[in-house]
């Protein structure tokens, strides 16, 4: 997988951000839409877990890929795995004093496990539904039953750890590993990696949803990483299918969003992205389309069809 060269993308963008746009759009569809075609093809795949690290779009690639199978006359379901968090106040605390969220101890296992048994036996399941404005799950839950023919997406940056799926044979579920796959590489030499592209849209959504500082993303990033590289990402190296999650136009929608935040913000963990963002023109994109995975980092909106 080539890396993006950055001097090539504003050419591009030069000549016309439509067509940057779409190039750029199609690419990752055509993802999907394999994906999508490989599982219809599989008769017997009746789960397709769908994990990343934060910050990867893995809801939005999730409804992408419902879509998708819908289309191809799979009724497919989607459950996420945040739905089975435990209560907030029962959230392990990181060392810096935060609710490690990232944790697999902050979702609710003995439930998660009975779901996925009812699943694979054919019962009817109720998948809850997490209030997180009150930190708790909510009264309400939703009923849900596959047909011989029906395929449940469940997603969760956990979602290809083995304790998910040792009770049932692995040719029932096919497992998919989501994330930004490619660096990008500046005219000066400085390289923004995979994990600081996450780095810089995590750092965007909070200060938007959450209310933080880029700083306070800072602080918690070396410990969100810790966990990354111990429960996330050795379980992604056996995923079967590898979807890369990186947009080439991306870098334009957060300059003219975000660098007023990050210009100011001198934490060790956003130099080298100060320094690569500093390198990206100012170009207005006033729309990109309703169904892009970018719009969980620019208008925060959840796809939905």
């Amino acid at each position: 997988m080539n890396n993006i060269i950055w001097s090539e993308v504003e050419k591009e963008a030069a000549q016309g951000m439509t067509g940057l746009i779409y190039r750029s759009e199609k690419s990752f569809d055509n993802q999907v839409e394999a994906l999508a075609r490989a599982v219809f093809d599989d008769k017997q795949i009746k789960i397709v877990f769908v994990a990343g690290p934060s910050s990867s779009g893995k809801t939005t690639f999730s409804k992408l890929l419902q879509h998708d199978l819908r289309a191809l006359g799979i009724m497919a379901h989607y459950v996420g795995l945040d739905d089975f968090f435990i209560n907030r106040a029962d959230v392990p605390i990181l060392p810096s004093g935060l609710k490690d969220f990232d944790s697999i101890h902050a979702i609710d296992l003995p439930l998660v496990h009975q779901a996925i048994e009812g699943i694979m036996n054919d019962e009817w399941i109720e998948v809850p539904k997490y209030n997180f404005l009150t930190g708790e799950r909510e009264d309400q839950h939703f009923i849900l039953k596959l047909m011989p023919s029906d395929v449940v997406i469940i997603e969760g940056i956990h979602g290809l750890n083995p304790i998910f799926r040792s009770s049932f044979g692995k040719e029932k579920a096919t497992k998919v590993a989501l994330r930004p796959f490619r660096s990008i590489e500046f005219p000066d030499g400085k390289v923004m990696s995979p994990e600081e592209l996450r780095l810089l849209r995590r750092g965007i959504r909070d200060v938007q949803t959450r209310g933080y500082s880029f700083e306070e993303t800072a602080n918690q990033w070396k410990e969100v990483r810790a966990v990354e590289e111990k429960l996330i990402y050795p379980y992604m190296k056996d995923a079967d299918f590898k979807i890369d999650s990186s947009h080439e136009y991306e870098l334009f929608l957060y300059k003219q969003s975000a660098w007023k935040y990050l210009k100011d913000c001198y934490s060790d963990e956003f130099k080298n992205i100060r320094a690569c963002m500093a390198q990206v023109s100012n170009k207005s994109i006033s729309e990109i389309p309703a169904t892009s995975l970018l719009n969980e980092f620019t208008t925060f909106k959840r796809v939905d069809f």
